[in-house]
């Protein structure tokens, strides 16, 4: 580890409410070094997606190239009310977000992003706890947000109605806050919408968090505290007692939310995917110097299109530039993308602009999804995308650093626009050219839809498909440097050709 990664893990290391608890503040982080204090009474157990039959994620990217937009949830097989709150809460709130946000010229761009965690998942009670961050060009805002589910009555509960009396919650959560002269006491209030993120510790302790600024200045990161299980108990409601003893029996071992990511080989997890289909088989290695190659490439995955691409797809080989949060809740899926003979390479741990994150972040965004592509796939990924296009020197250099070449793009059919399968295809057979790079989600229907076309126009025009490093001779791409397509020069970050 370079000197600057220790440096950049100490900076994590933030204070909140209930004994200096040690959090990450950005959405979809984790902590690096010094922070496993297991002790610690606002950490938040969680469980390890990978595990839970009949998961799968949903995203809701950009609905328009601007403003930058990932949201990712859950959806579970046998939870249809939980299903339809999270899909309705999010998508009214990403799209008042893209109504009030102005984005246009502005650098770097304003940016909306959602992942989230498990807290409990009992054959009584599933807990999921969003956390949203907004960018506006200066700093990060983060808030979090606890729902939870009763599967007997199908039934969503926000977290305030875990408890009984908010009054009495109020007024026990600024006894604890007096001792924090950096936070306000007279800012926590009996109102619902301050108490919308409530959960349980291990020992069964009641953990509030607050969203920035809303009970401190926003450079205290998280703040959090953590009412003691004794105190608590007449708080909750019947349903409060169910969900803190889902928590409580939940197997010894879950990970903390603020550390490693879950390891994914779980042979009997059900991640979405299947094995069938055909199989890409060995063949010749393509020079691309003589042939007419083209790579398709898809980025945001795994996700509910994901197989269907991989059947549209046949023994065509692909990139897939995928989310590592979305692979480690779904590893059979990118393991299956893998054993079809397709590239698994990187797209970051939650989708962030990595330009607006200092460098121990961005080293955290690639390394952890590089590290889950390795546990899954049994291979070293060697390429990463950057979303939304986004390179600056620090991703250079963290790039470089952990071997990986970056890769755009120079054909991109913006399937956003709502253009149908025939567009979509036929923007992308009419734009290629040899040792064009195709920028494409499996996350749309109409993108799927669009792939068998693609294909067959393709090859009929003399095209050869392959993956990314296919194009360059011998597969060899530089760490650190920018590929826009095989039939260009290299470039470096500032554009000009590399020797």
């Amino acid at each position: 580890m370079s000197s600057r990664r220790v440096v950049g893990g100490v900076a994590l290391l933030v204070t909140a409410l209930a004994g200096c608890a040690a959090n990450s503040t950005d959405p979809g982080e984790a902590g690096k070094t010094a922070v496993r204090i297991q002790s610690e009474p606002t950490m938040i157990p969680y469980v390890n997606p990978a595990g839970v039959h009949g998961l799968r994620t949903e995203m809701i990217s950009g609905f328009s190239r601007s403003p930058h937009m990932y949201v990712s949830y859950p959806v579970l097989a046998d939870a249809p009310a939980l299903n339809q709150r999270l899909r309705s809460d999010l998508n009214a709130a990403a799209k008042a977000y893209a109504a009030r946000t102005v984005s246009k010229d502005k650098f770097p761009a304003p940016e909306y992003n959602v992942d989230w965690q498990l807290t409990a998942i009992s054959p009584d009670v599933v807990g999921v706890r969003l956390r949203t961050g907004e960018y506006g060009g200066v700093r990060w805002a983060n808030s979090t947000k606890t729902l939870w589910y009763d599967r007997s009555a199908n039934r969503v509960y926000s977290s305030g109605q875990l408890i009984n009396d908010l009054d009495l919650l109020a007024a026990l959560v600024k006894q604890h806050v007096r001792r924090d002269p950096s936070v306000d006491p007279d800012a926590v209030l009996p109102n619902p919408q301050l108490f919308d993120s409530i959960a349980f510790n291990s020992r069964g302790d009641l953990v509030v968090e607050f969203d920035d600024y809303q009970v401190a200045p926003g450079s205290m990161g998280r703040v959090a505290a953590a009412i003691p299980k004794s105190e608590a108990e007449a708080l909750l409601t019947p349903f409060g007692l169910r969900a803190r003893e889902a928590v409580e029996t939940m197997e010894h071992g879950a990970a903390p939310e603020i550390a490693d990511p879950p390891l994914a080989g779980n042979p009997g997890g059900t991640g979405g995917g299947t094995a069938g289909g055909p199989q890409v088989q060995p063949r010749t290695k393509v020079n691309c110097a003589v042939a007419k190659c083209v790579a398709l490439t898809f980025n945001d995955g795994p996700g509910h299109g994901t197989n269907r691409l991989l059947n549209a797809l046949g023994t065509t080989r692909a990139t897939f530039f995928i989310i590592g949060s979305a692979a480690a809740a779904q590893p059979d899926l990118v393991r299956r993308i893998h054993d079809r003979g397709h590239l698994v390479a990187n797209h970051t741990w939650s989708h962030r602009d990595l330009t607006t994150l200092p460098e121990n972040r961005v080293y955290e965004q690639l390394s952890r999804t590089q590290s889950i592509i390795k546990e899954i796939t049994g291979a070293d990924s060697r390429l990463v995308r950057a979303p939304y296009g986004a390179i600056d020197p620090d991703v250079v250099a963290v790039a470089k650093e952990l071997g990986l070449s970056l890769i755009r793009e120079d054909v991109d059919p913006d399937e956003w626009q709502d253009k149908d399968a025939a567009t979509i295809a036929d923007q992308v057979v009419r734009s290629v050219k040899r040792g064009s790079i195709v920028l494409l989600h499996d996350l749309r229907p109409t993108t799927v839809e669009a792939v068998p076309k693609i294909i067959r126009e393709l090859t009929y025009q003399g095209y050869t498909l392959v993956t990314v490093p296919e194009l360059y001779p011998q597969g060899k791409m530089v760490a650190g440097q920018t590929y826009d397509s095989g039939g260009v020069a290299r470039v470096s970050l500032n554009g000009q050709p590399l020797p």
